[in-house]
């Protein structure tokens, strides 16, 4: 009862923590994609497709899909609280999604330390490491599905370890129902059949199936197709119209895994070496010894060792192994998004690590370390508050460390970013209101919704969620595989509306828009944040050169 009112307590302070640091309104790139696939209740793909690519059926929601970038429990949550909720306003509603879930996770990571150190100090310490990491915080402040997938993540996670430890039923079925709910948030959870493996490979304790066991084993399958079910659903409506093989490709994001295929030693080390540098800005120095010491112990078989050191701790290396592992692989321009998973078992081991540190430190100086810990903890927000001024004077910037230009310049991407203090943030907001709102009438906003996805989606926002600007078309041709996109498309585009539609960059790629090919063709200009076009010859305009364009 008294961790239950702990926990109760770590998620009071992690909301309220979490709520003063939310985003007020409309986020950058895939925060915009969330936003507006919550409020309208559709996923964008679907939403962007004429009818006779797609015809849904008349029912709610029948525009949300299942591929790997879809997120179907989320959207639809996103939907009814939206609708539930008229009167406060709509970006703040879906944000607040990430916030809750945030808080929720972290009470159940002092639950689960709890469970393995019997410590309320190194439970508190392990479940406000991952309040205050860089990448967790910023997730819980920013419009993101993974803090309502790590909340349902951990539920089955937890369930399970009353499972092994009672050996009900009941809570096997619980387990596995909420894992059907993660999978319906994010095909991530699939990895938790790898980790199990590997869990059961470590702990060298392989549970004997009897044939009395296959009732318990088809509960868990029923269990967990309950919480799948959702999806199963979605995936039926959805082959009314399109084919198996085109809906199985997108489900497991065949297009991202295939370039697993190209990764080199060299890649894949650099890959690393990233993991490694996250991990340390997530927990700094202390929090790495301490995960260290934690992972060691968890297969130290000494009787006198301070934490109940049976079979069980070993689900944490293990799906801490599995997460970290597919992160690395996993290389994507977001890349530091998928290693969030790995961070919440990394506390925990932290948490088991610090027990030990506790007991190698003399009895008259223990108290040393909950006072530096917690010091280390009180002191990590306001690092990150100053690390993007810390990131300027050491001449870092945006194009240093990879942070796409948004438009002609107009973004921080270094304050957005490093900084998971969101409070009063509307410059994406303001961007794209100013930008819509400024557009000559009847414009034409080229915006390839991959290489140019901020501009897409915010505009998108505002011309399909907003409905503001019914003259201006924004073309993102989000159904073509980015990877293999055709620039063609752009300059057909160009030369069928030019110069009866004004038209609009949102960059000048080369890879997407042959932006060489277009500076001959026409002067471009900067205008309202974007590139525009004018025909060649007017001498009162400053027309920009090859040396502007990008890859």
């Amino acid at each position: 009862m008294r961790q239950a009112v702990i926990a109760f307590l770590v998620f009071i302070l992690t909301i309220s923590f979490y709520i003063y640091t939310l985003l007020p309104s409309l986020a950058w790139g895939d925060g915009t994609k969330l936003q507006s696939e919550a409020i309208s209740g559709e996923s964008f793909v679907l939403a962007e497709m004429n009818p006779a690519e797609f015809s849904p059926d008349p029912f709610i929601f029948s525009k949300v899909g299942v591929a790997a970038w879809d997120h179907p429990l989320y959207i639809m949550m996103g939907y009814i609280l939206v609708k539930t909720f008229p009167f406060v306003d709509s970006l703040w509603l879906v944000n607040l999604i990430s916030a809750i879930f945030g808080a929720a996770s972290v009470a159940l990571v002092f639950l689960l330390s709890y469970q393995f150190t019997k410590s309320l100090l190194a439970s508190c310490y392990a479940s406000f490491s991952l309040a205050v990491s860089h990448t967790f915080w910023w997730h819980s402040s920013t419009p993101e599905v993974y803090t309502l997938f790590i909340f349902l993540l951990l539920v089955s996670f937890y369930f399970f370890d009353k499972f092994e430890r009672t050996d009900r039923p009941t809570f096997l079925i619980y387990s596995a129902f909420f894992l059907g709910l993660a999978a319906s948030t994010h095909v991530l959870a699939f990895l938790t059949i790898p980790a199990l493996a590997l869990y059961y490979l470590l702990a060298k304790s392989y549970r004997n199936f009897r044939i009395s066991d296959w009732k318990k084993l088809l509960k868990a399958i029923l269990g967990f197709l309950a919480g799948f079910s959702l999806y199963i659903i979605q995936f039926i409506r959805l082959t009314a119209n399109f084919p198996l093989n085109e809906i199985i490709g997108p489900v497991v994001g065949s297009t991202f895994l295939s370039r697993l295929l190209t990764l080199s030693p060299i890649l894949l080390g650099g890959s690393l070496l990233s993991y490694l540098f996250f991990l340390t800005v997530q927990f700094g120095p202390v929090g790495i010894i301490l995960g260290i010491l934690g992972f060691c112990k968890v297969f130290d078989d000494k009787r006198s060792s301070p934490v109940d050191q049976d079979s069980y701790l070993r689900k944490i290396v293990s799906f801490f192994i599995v997460f970290a592992l597919f992160g690395v692989f996993y290389r994507v321009t977001d890349q530091f998004t998928f290693f969030i998973t790995s961070h919440v078992f990394w506390v925990m081991l932290m948490g088991i690590g610090s027990v030990y540190a506790f007991k190698l430190i003399p009895e008259k100086r223990r108290l040393l370390l909950p006072i530096i810990l917690g010091l280390l903890l009180f002191a990590t927000p306001f690092f990150y508050i100053n690390l993007p001024n810390l990131a300027e004077k050491i001449g870092l910037n945006d194009a240093s460390i990879g942070i796409p230009k948004i438009g002609v310049g107009v973004r921080d991407g270094l304050a957005y970013y490093m900084n998971p203090d969101q409070r009063g943030d509307y410059r994406a907001y303001d961007f794209g209101n100013q930008t819509i709102s400024d557009l000559a009438p009847n414009s034409i906003v080229i915006a390839e919704w991959y290489t140019d996805t901020d501009e897409y989606f915010i505009l998108r926002y505002f011309t399909k969620i907003k409905k503001v600007r019914s003259d201006v078309i924004v073309l993102g041709w989000p159904t073509q595989d980015p990877f293999s996109f055709n620039s063609q498309l752009v300059l057909d585009v160009i030369e069928d509306s030019f110069p009866d539609h004004p038209i609009y960059l949102a960059s000048l790629s080369e890879r997407f828009y042959s932006a060489s090919k277009l500076i001959k063709m026409y002067c471009i200009v900067p205008e309202n944040n974007l590139y525009r076009l004018y025909q060649k010859g007017n001498n009162n305009l400053q027309c920009l050169q090859s040396d502007s364009v990008t890859q």
